[in-house]
């Protein structure tokens, strides 16, 4: 080679005509298709090929791992069939509410990944790389009307969910003594509970072989003063959809109203010591008659 050329002479196998790999330096193929000339490149240029090369290899790793994601997601999606996809059914007007805003958040939700997830599929096979097709795909840097578009809308979204959370949890949260039909006193200790009717002088201890049940009437609201006497505990029935905390020293009063017959499982959902897992108990809600018949078969005979 004569005269002023500023470059080398590629003879590898691995560089072929119309190869577009740059480091730096823009490729200038030899017409024979087996050698080509480096000639140095322009910032510009060299900035688009290392650009270029960066996108390559993202692809190629992508597709080195595409079996790894499905794998990963099929057993994600699996492992979902250990619980159920939706809460309980609510037995009670309160857990119905918390019911119906769980709905509308999963829907919301639902909404939101097949929208995004939609248009990234949608991107990957519109915009792929095609045969050929070896220049940078033209840039596009910001977009004012887009941004405010996916601002906006997340924005309102929450905004929205955040007043609907906020609109449900005043209404479980509230109570009003007057409006009580029926109060109950639970008391939480290590490892078993105690219900008792004040206004009826009944007491139910439970033990660990004959857990506690409490009982109520259906439709009426019912007030539960919830205390401990030890530890932390939590009292909880999955069907309500919600627990409220025994903590000691500290009075927690909360009211809800059965509007569902039948007999629910209940637990300390606190982990309160060794025998933290005989912590159960039911609640049974019965017809206003078999309430008034039960209070009467409980109450201590008179001395």
């Amino acid at each position: 080679m004569t005269g002023r050329l500023r470059g080398i002479l590629i003879t590898d196998p691995r560089w072929r005509k119309g190869s577009t790999r740059q480091v730096g330096r823009r490729y200038v193929p030899h017409h024979s298709g087996a050698a080509g000339v480096y000639a140095p490149a322009d910032a510009g240029s060299a900035r688009q090929g290392e650009d270029h090369d960066r996108m390559q290899h993202l692809f190629a790793a992508m597709r080195r791992h595409a079996g790894v994601t499905a794998l990963a997601v099929v057993a994600a999606v699996v492992a979902t069939g250990c619980q159920a996809i939706t809460p309980p059914a609510a037995v009670t007007e309160q857990g119905q509410q918390i019911s119906d805003l769980y709905n509308l958040v999963f829907v919301v939700a639902a909404i939101v990944f097949f929208l995004v997830e939609g248009l990234i599929v949608w991107s990957v096979i519109r915009y792929r790389r095609r045969p050929g097709q070896n220049a940078l795909p033209a840039q596009t840097h910001g977009n004012l009307a887009l941004e405010l578009v996916w601002t906006a809308i997340p924005l309102i979204t929450v905004v929205a969910l955040f007043f609907a959370s906020w609109g449900v949890l005043q209404s479980v949260d509230a109570r009003d003594e007057s409006k009580a039909e029926v109060k109950v006193e639970v008391v939480a200790y290590q490892w078993q509970w105690k219900f008792g009717y004040p206004d009826d002088a009944i007491e139910i201890y439970g033990t660990a072989d004959a857990p506690p049940q409490l009982v109520l009437p259906i439709g009426k609201r019912a007030q539960v003063t919830l205390v401990a006497q030890d530890v932390n505990h939590a009292f909880y029935v999955p069907q309500f959809l919600f627990q409220r905390d025994a903590v000691p020293g500290h009075v927690n009063v909360f009211q809800f109203t059965p509007n569902k017959l039948g007999t629910f499982s209940g637990q300390c959902s606190h982990f309160c010591g060794l025998m933290h897992h005989a912590m159960v108990f039911s609640v049974k809600v019965v017809s206003e008659a078999d309430y008034a018949a039960w209070l009467v078969a409980s109450k201590p005979a008179t001395p």
